[in-house]
C-alpha cells in the first residue's frame, strides 16, 4: 500500500527547512502539541461550531472583545469562506460589488456563484517594485447602483490603504465596506503595526493561519454596524463551510487568539525584522518600504535576477519563502521564526547578490491594463464554452480566472474580454518560471 501525499509531506517535514511562508506556526513550532487529540465531531460534549453553545459563544465573544467588533466568528474554511459570507450578507443577486483591482480571486468566484456583477477601481503600481500601492480614496468610483465595496488591506506585499477614509466615503452613501485583511490578523499585537480595519469597516476577515499560531484554514470574520445583514451572513457561513468543521482547526484559531491577547512576542519579532531590514539595505538589497514591518519584500532586479530565480536559490539552501513574482520575493516573519532563521536568510541573500554583478538592464513586460468592464462572472461561468489556445484568445470572453498563484490576483478575470497584453504578460510569467492557475496545457476556456 502507498500513501503518496502523506509520504511526500513526511519527507518534507524530515528536512527541517526554514520557513518564511504561511502558516504562521512555522511547521508546528508554535502549535500546542495536543491539538491532534481534539479531532472530534459535533457531539453533546463538544457543541456545534455552526450552532454554538456556551463554549463556542464564549470563544467568539473573546475574539470580538479582542478585535473590538460587534460580533466575531471562528471559521475553518479560511478567509475564502469569510469573503463568501460577507459578500452574501451585503449584495443580493444582480447587485453590484465595487472591488479593488488587486482583489483575491475568491471575490470573483463568489460573484460568479451568487450572480453578482463586479466592477473594479484602479490601484497605482509602484514603479520600482511593480506592486500595488495603497488606496487613499474611492469616492469617485462609487455609483448609485453600488451595493458594497471590497478592498484588500494589507495586500500581499504588506501595503495598507486608508481604511478610515474609505469607510467614511462608503458610509456617506450608506454603503458597507468589506475589508479582506487576511494578512493582518496580528496588527493588534503592537501599536507600531497599522490599525486594524475592524475599527472602521463593516465586515473584516482575517486568515489566522497566515501570521498567527493557527492551522491552515483557521480564520476570523468580524461584523460591525447595521449595513450588513447579519442573519444572512451567519447563514452563509454554514452554507459555504463544511457541515462537519474541523475542531482541530477551530481550536487552533481559539488558542491563537488567546496567545495574541496575552503575549508580547510580536514586539520582539518587530524589532528583529527592523534590524534585518537595515542590514539588507546596507548590503545593497532593495527592500520595499511597506506598512507591515514583518512582511519582507526583496527585489533583486538590479542584479538581473527575477523573484522566481531568487526563490529557487533560497529553496536550494533549505529556505522556503511565501511567494515570488517576476520582480520580488515575499517573506512572512512571525514569532515562531528564530534569530537563527533570520541570520540564515541574510547569509543566503547576500550570497546571491555577491555571486551576481549589478546591471542596469532587466527584461520587463508591461503590466496589463485594468479591466474597465462591469463583469458578470456568473454569466460567463455558466455559458456555453470551449477550450482554445491562449495565443488565440485575444478578444474572447474568458469563462475562468487566470491567476499567478500566489498571490491569487487574477490577470484575466472570469467574464472579462481578453486582451493581447494579458496574454503576453501571462506567457512571460510562465517562461520566467512562475505558476499560473486557470490554464490547461496552454489552453483557456472561453465563451462560444
Amino acid at each position: 500500500m502507498a500513501a503518496p501525499l502523506y509520504e511526500r509531506l513526511k519527507n518534507y517535514a524530515r528536512k527541517n527547512r526554514i520557513s518564511f511562508s504561511m502558516p504562521g506556526h512555522k511547521s508546528g513550532r508554535g502549535l500546542r502539541n495536543d491539538l491532534i487529540s481534539l479531532d472530534v465531531t459535533e457531539l453533546e460534549e463538544t457543541e456545534n461550531l455552526h450552532h454554538g453553545g456556551k463554549y463556542v459563544k464564549e470563544a467568539q465573544r473573546l475574539l470580538s472583545r479582542l478585535y473590538g467588533s460587534n460580533k466575531s466568528y471562528i471559521l475553518t474554511g479560511g478567509s475564502t469562506a469569510a469573503i463568501q459570507a460577507m459578500i452574501c450578507g451585503s449584495v443580493k443577486p444582480g447587485g453590484l460589488l465595487l472591488a479593488a483591482s488587486d482583489c483575491h480571486q475568491s471575490v470573483i468566484n463568489t460573484c460568479a456563484l451568487l450572480g453578482i456583477r463586479i466592477r473594479f477601481f484602479p490601484k497605482e503600481i509602484d514603479s520600482e517594485f511593480k506592486v500595488p500601492k495603497y488606496t487613499a480614496a474611492i469616492k469617485e468610483y462609487i455609483t448609485d447602483d453600488t451595493d458594497a465595496v471590497i478592498i484588500t488591506s494589507p495586500n500581499y506585499y504588506g501595503v495598507c490603504s486608508d481604511i478610515e477614509k474609505i469607510a467614511a466615503e462608503c458610509h456617506e452613501r450608506n454603503i458597507p465596506l468589506l475589508v479582506d485583511e487576511a494578512h493582518g490578523a496580528h496588527f493588534i499585537a503592537d501599536s507600531r503595526f497599522p490599525e486594524t480595519a475592524v475599527k472602521y469597516a463593516d465586515a473584516v476577515c482575517h486568515s489566522a493561519h497566515k501570521t498567527l499560531n493557527a492551522m491552515n484554514g483557521a480564520a476570523y470574520l468580524h461584523l460591525n454596524g447595521s449595513l450588513i445583514n447579519t442573519q444572512r451572513t451567519e447563514k452563509a457561513l454554514s452554507m459555504f463551510q463544511s457541515s462537519s468543521p474541523s475542531y482541530v482547526i477551530a481550536a487552533s484559531a481559539d488558542t491563537a487568539r488567546d496567545e495574541l491577547a496575552s503575549g508580547n512576542e510580536w514586539n520582539r519579532t518587530y524589532n528583529l525584522c527592523k534590524d534585518l531590514r537595515s542590514k539588507l539595505i546596507q548590503a545593497g538589497i532593495k527592500v520595499l518600504e511597506n506598512d507591515d514591518m514583518t512582511r519582507l519584500v526583496l527585489n533583486f532586479t538590479t542584479f538581473g535576477i527575477t523573484g522566481f530565480e531568487a526563490s529557487r536559490i533560497l529553496s536550494q539552501n533549505g529556505i522556503d519563502i511565501e511567494m515570488a513574482d517576476l520582480f520580488n520575493i515575499v517573506l512572512i516573519i512571525t514569532p515562531s521564526n528564530t534569530l537563527n532563521d533570520l541570520e540564515a536568510l541574510f547569509k543566503t541573500v547576500t550570497q546571491i547578490t555577491a555571486a551576481n554583478t549589478k546591471t542596469t538592464s532587466f527584461p520587463r513586460v508591461p503590466i496589463p491594463p485594468l479591466c474597465n468592464e462591469t463583469l458578470s462572472p456568473g454569466k460567463a461561468f455558466f455559458s456555453a464554452r470551449t477550450e482554445i489556445s491562449l495565443a488565440d484568445a485575444d478578444g474572447r470572453v474568458s469563462c475562468v480566472s487566470v491567476t499567478p498563484y500566489p498571490p491569487g490576483i487574477p490577470v484575466i478575470r472570469m467574464g472579462e474580454t481578453i486582451k493581447k497584453e494579458q496574454i503576453e504578460y501571462i506567457n512571460y510569467i510562465l517562461l520566467s518560471g512562475g505558476e499560473v492557475t486557470g490554464l490547461s496545457d496552454g489552453k483557456i476556456t472561453v465563451a462560444e
